[in-house]
């Protein structure tokens, strides 16, 4: 997975650990997902994002405020 996520400019400031913290966070407080199921999702939606070489400065933007 980190080799995946370096492939996009925007991975290379982010510590992919506290990326998942925050999507995790994000997850339980404004979603109301079980702790379990947003570490899960958190990193499934980690995988995506390098997979397809996504910008996480907008996502960072519109999704983790």
């Amino acid at each position: 997975m980190l080799a995946h996520a370096r492939l996009h400019p925007s991975f290379a400031d982010i510590n992919e650990t506290e990326l998942f913290a925050r999507i995790q966070l994000e997850l339980v407080n404004r979603y109301g997902v079980d702790e379990k199921l947003a570490n899960e999702m958190a990193w499934d939606l980690i995988d995506v994002l390098s997979a397809i070489d996504s910008d996480i400065d907008i996502f960072e933007k519109y999704f983790l405020h």
